[in-house]
């Protein structure tokens, strides 16, 4: 599914209009028709005949989907109410034409135009158990101030009623109206964009309406501000359904910006059943190149997750003080003990050592997770990168150690492909931007730095950005589990992308299925576990669980 910003999305409709003699009456109706079969479909005809629905609108075409949504409303009859937010004789084009056309029916409509009339608005909120919002749309690039602040504030307050629902969930189960009155919140429809929100930054512009989001009705295409910064943070990646408003196919795939949500659909494609006469040597070997004294649990990780995605055979190198550790961690994991003088960190001459024995018949190598920073290892990772001509999956320590010679990882990336796999504070280190900007552009920064180095990238948040070999195609993984916040989920990450390419999926697709898997592993942890505590091992453990789940899923559909 592809992801667009409010400069293509004006584009297409303008096309529409010019090129394909589309109409904004066509659209607007579609959207606001749209917005009624999907809240009827959300929330059933039995519901809705005793809810007191509230449609908010405001002066611009936003409004005007708002307008067309209370109308299907009111024909079929539920207790709706539409609040304008300018005085009816200012509304212009087809949002006119659209009130007009509800004041003709003699539907409810209540004029809040001015501040002294907010309290009123509080009262018609105190009796709403649905609010749709059409206050502003994909087109807010100001901050909201003044009056319009008010009302998202107003709007804020009184829907904010906790994490329990209990004024809809008696409502669902058994109807009972009579002590509503005196119970505050409601459930929120966004039309198109949460008010407040910015389309493209994902940023609240002032103000914005964020509590009890139930869904949001998007419009054309995806926005990219719902998957950054206050976007991401509203779950709004969850709570989004794409409304077609039939625009033309063409407009939607010529105007697409190359930036994509990855589906369960696409990642069990990328999966078929392997053969039953087929051996070890039929799913690659993998090198990981990883460990230092206190830190033998990264090596580990990496080297299992290689596993656990279906590796042929994993060797894991190691300082030769680690390799009795992690020879007790394992019995499938190969292990090679780098000389390291006692010392239990890779040393200068480990290099020549690795090219020498490891390095021959390899499909892809891992290296940095818990490696350290010492000056040795620091020459040890220049002195062997380059001799590595198999794709290298680059994470944690190595990061570090190639921020600070950026001109010797843009050498490499021409002679080899590089995999680099950044949190936010690494990125930093990497580019030399501050975190805060990364946090906040990670789709252009990302994009800016694979292009430039010549490498594929994963910007890791709790969303992870997917940049394909200088940036030509992005990716985002959306989905979230609170049992990833915890060390060794990078680690777990590495491996599988190494996995998936010694499984022979090229590299931009290996690491859309790493990202994707490691998620939905953790995701279908959680009814064991909870939020936390299961730990970067379990959520490894489970992946050919995960794997043969998503493929049965995709044979099903």
């Amino acid at each position: 599914m592809e992801l667009y910003f409010s400069e293509n999305l004006k584009k297409i409709d303008e096309e529409s209009y010019s090129v394909f003699g589309y109409s904004e009456n066509i659209l607007m109706e579609n959207a606001g028709s749209g917005c009624y079969r999907e809240i009827l479909s959300l929330y059933g005809k039995d519901f809705l005949q005793r809810a007191s629905i509230t449609v908010i609108c405001g002066k611009g075409n936003n409004g005007g989907d708002g307008f067309v949504l209370s109308r299907y409303l009111f024909n079929a009859e539920f207790n709706v109410k539409t609040v304008i937010l300018a005085e009816s004789g200012s509304y212009k084009g087809i949002a006119k034409e659209n009130l007009g056309i509800l004041i003709n029916l003699g539907a409810d409509v209540a004029e809040i135009s001015e501040e002294d009339k907010i309290p009123v608005l509080g009262g018609i909120l105190d009796k709403t158990d649905i609010l749709a919002d059409a206050v502003f749309g994909v087109g807010l690039n100001r901050e909201v101030s003044s009056f319009f602040k008010k009302i998202i504030e107003i709007i804020n307050e009184k829907s904010d009623y906790g994490k329990h629902h209990e004024r809809l969930k008696k409502f669902e189960s058994k109807y009972q109206l009579e002590n509503y009155q005196n119970k505050k919140g409601f459930d929120i429809i966004c039309i198109d964009v949460p008010s407040g929100l910015n389309a493209d930054t994902g940023e609240f512009m002032g103000a914005c309406v964020k509590n009890n989001i139930k869904k949001v009705f998007t419009f054309g295409g995806l926005k990219t501000g719902f998957y950054i910064n206050d976007g991401e943070k509203l779950l709004l990646s969850e709570k989004t359904v794409l409304i077609d408003i039939n625009q033309p196919a063409q407009l939607l795939k010529k105007h697409r910006p190359g930036i994509e949500i990855i589906t369960r659909e696409e990642i069990g494609g990328c999966f078929k059943d392997r053969k039953k006469t087929g051996t070890k040597l039929d799913y690659g070997h993998l090198l990981v190149i990883a460990g230092s004294s206190g830190k033998s649990g990264a090596a580990f990780m990496a080297s299992y997750a290689g596993l656990k995605g279906g590796a042929g055979l994993v060797t894991a190198a190691v300082p030769a003080k680690l390799n009795d550790v992690m020879e007790a961690k394992t019995d499938e994991i190969m292990t090679y003990p780098v000389f390291d003088d006692n010392a239990g960190f890779f040393m200068e001459n480990g290099a020549e050592i690795i090219k020498e024995n490891l390095l021959k018949g390899k499909n892809a190598a891992v290296i940095g997770p818990g490696i350290g920073l010492k000056e040795e290892t620091k020459i040890f990772l220049y002195r062997l990168l380059p001799e590595i001509k198999v794709p290298v999956i680059l994470d944690a320590d190595a990061l570090n150690i190639l921020s600070e010679d950026t001109g010797f990882l843009k050498k490499t990336a021409n002679q080899t492909d590089l995999i680099l796999t950044p949190h936010f504070k690494e990125m930093e280190r990497l580019s030399g931007i501050d975190r805060k900007s990364i946090e906040k552009d990670p789709i252009g920064i990302g994009k800016s730095f694979a292009k430039e180095f010549g490498v594929y990238l994963i910007l890791k948040g709790s969303n992870m950005f997917i940049f394909d070999k200088n940036g030509g195609h992005i990716s985002v993984q959306c989905g979230h589990s609170p049992l990833l916040a915890s060390g060794g989920s990078g680690d777990v990450l590495s491996g599988l992308i190494g996995a998936f390419i010694c499984g022979g999926m090229n590299l931009y697709r290996s690491m859309k299925c790493a990202a994707f898997i490691l998620v939905y592993s953790a995701k279908n942890l959680e009814n064991e576990y909870g939020d936390f505590g299961a730990g970067a091992v379990k959520i490894t453990e489970n992946i050919p669980r995960t794997v043969n789940l998503i493929k049965k899923q995709q044979k099903e559909t």
